[in-house]
């Protein structure tokens, strides 16, 4: 497991997204990067769990979770 300190990958989903308010919030945070849009409310950003908790913090209606592959159905 990566530490606080190393960029990972994480899921952002929520109101927040959607309306902006995350993208203004990041527009202050420089070092986390947006990597992809999945849908109107979900975003992949690279950041560090420390960064990924204040977000958590900031914005009580979001989820943020660390980004996996997908696994097919029915793969152990």
């Amino acid at each position: 497991m990566a530490d606080s300190n190393s960029p990972q990958e994480f899921i952002v989903q929520g109101e927040p997204v959607k309306s902006g308010q995350l993208a203004d919030h990041l527009s202050r945070e420089p070092s986390v990067k947006r990597v992809g849009q999945v849908a109107p409310d979900v975003v992949i950003l690279s950041m560090t769990k420390t960064q990924a908790d204040h977000l958590r913090s900031t914005f009580s209606t979001i989820v943020v979770e660390p980004n996996a592959p997908l696994k097919s159905f029915g793969a152990g």
